[in-house]
């Protein structure tokens, strides 16, 4: 409850009317971050979650635990799972194709999870009212990898890249609006086109120590790099016309006059370069009928926008 999703091309979400990026993500400890200058589900394309690589997910719609961050509506905790064995999931469909493969070493102390995705929404896109040419393209590469030094010492190194390209060359659009009896067309003839980039990077390492069997320790380094770019320019010309309601005559449907002309422009030169890069300790004691944790972090923050 409280939960919704306004575009179906898109994985982002609102809690309690709150914004998409009020929403924490986590993958096994690591914060991840989406590309701030997305604004449609169009440029989007993947969801930062690889579902052959999940474990479980637990959601929290408020209300959540200080081991969390500080922002406001909810968190998204995901657990990626750590092979047992050599396995592999292969996916292709008319949108895109998907490769995971995961093994652990015969001394069960080596373990590596590889997922690859490509997508491409231009099949989808060609259905809008705005006919053109669309070129999307989004790209996703997640690596999860990790080595059990000991009984009580581990490394786990999280990486995620992600490049979303989006080109869009629009011709016209048509769209009729009103009632049966007072009907209307709005056509526009463009010229020009958009040209978006985001590219992301992700990378963490993490330390665990347990030097009891109820005392576990964990020291996180994470690494957040993103350079977007939007370029546009689309010049419309628009005309506005009343269509015929009569139903006895032969040009029913069709435009009976012109109700008036006009013309807009959508520019924009955006350039977004971001470094987020954190320390982080996280502690936690296991009683007989208690629980301790604790828990610091040290983030350093630059955005050139």
């Amino acid at each position: 409850p409280g939960v919704a999703s306004t575009n179906e091309l898109s994985s982002t979400y609102s809690v309690r009317g709150g914004n998409y990026d009020e929403n924490l993500v986590y993958i096994n400890d690591f914060e991840v971050y989406r590309p701030l200058l997305v604004r449609s589900g169009q440029q989007e394309g993947l969801s930062v979650i690889n579902p052959e690589m999940v474990e479980g997910i637990n959601f929290s719609a408020g209300g959540f635990d200080a081991i969390y961050g500080d922002k406001l509506s909810s968190v998204l905790d995901i657990k990626y799972r750590k092979p047992k064995k050599y396995a592999g999931t292969v996916n292709f469909s008319l949108l895109g194709a998907s490769l995971e493969l995961e093994n652990r070493s015969k001394n069960k102390k080596l373990y590596y999870m590889l997922g690859l995705r490509y997508k491409s929404n231009q099949y989808l896109l060609n259905t809008f009212e705005t006919k053109g040419e669309y070129k999307p393209s989004f790209t996703d590469i997640q690596l999860l990898t990790g080595y059990n030094i000991s009984e009580k010492f581990s490394v786990e190194v999280f990486a995620n890249y992600s490049r979303n390209l989006y080109k869009l060359v629009p011709e016209s659009r048509e769209t009729n609006f009103g009632t049966i009896n007072d009907a209307k067309r709005f056509t526009v003839y463009f010229e020009g086109q958009e040209i978006d980039r985001y590219e992301t990077f992700t990378g963490a390492l993490s330390l665990i120590y347990h030097p009891k069997p109820k005392l576990n320790l964990k020291l996180i380094g994470s690494a957040y790099h993103t350079n977007e770019q939007e370029n546009f320019d689309i010049l419309g010309q628009y005309f506005l016309d009343q269509l015929e309601a009569d139903i006895g005559k032969a040009n029913f449907g069709d435009v009976a006059f012109n109700l008036g002309v006009g013309s807009f422009l959508n520019h924009a030169r955006n350039r977004l370069k971001g470094k987020i890069y954190s320390v982080e300790h996280k502690g936690e004691l296991i009683g007989d009928r208690t629980l301790f944790q604790w828990g610091i972090k040290a983030q350093h923050e630059d955005i050139e926008d």
